[in-house]
């Protein structure tokens, strides 16, 4: 996310469980122990990704299935706050 966010800064997450196509949010992604934070696009009712919006290229999108992968939306990032 350091496209958005630079590394230090604290991400302001509105708690929501939903997300329309093209929200930024924060999600855990089949039982991780952490979250994820990454723009949520949904292809249709199956299958959905999450991709990064970094420039370091070792980030990879998640795309998931649905019918065979538990997901969880925590919330919609609203902004950033970053202390100097």
């Amino acid at each position: 996310m350091n496209k958005l966010i630079r590394n230090g800064a604290y991400a302001l997450i509105r708690k929501q469980d939903t997300a329309e196509d093209g929200d930024i949010v924060a999600a855990i992604v089949n039982g991780d122990n952490e979250a994820t934070l990454k723009r949520f696009k949904r292809f249709n009712e199956q299958f959905v990704s999450f991709e990064p919006v970094s420039s370091d290229n070792s980030f990879k999108p998640i795309n998931v299935d649905l019918k065979n992968t538990n997901v969880i939306i925590l919330g919609k990032y609203i902004g950033k706050f970053e202390m100097n």
